[in-house]
């Protein structure tokens, strides 16, 4: 058996990312949007930690010089 990286597709990626910036922005999410998040999250946890500062980068309040590092 091989022993094969998952690949995300792009648009698959960003529309996680689209959905969870509307989320900590305080937006409801319907459910079926956080399910697809939870999904993302469990199918491809390695991924989706690398992208918590961009989620939260991109989300920070106008004007404000906070952001989260990068690794």
């Amino acid at each position: 058996m091989t022993n094969r990286k998952k690949v995300i597709p792009t648009n698959v990626a960003e529309k996680c990312i689209a959905y969870r910036k509307r989320a900590k922005r305080g937006e409801s999410l319907s459910p079926e949007e956080s399910k697809f998040c939870q999904d993302m999250f469990r199918m491809f946890p390695e991924w989706y930690s690398k992208t918590e500062a961009r989620v939260f980068n991109e989300t920070v309040p106008f004007g404000s010089r906070v952001k989260m590092r990068e690794d």
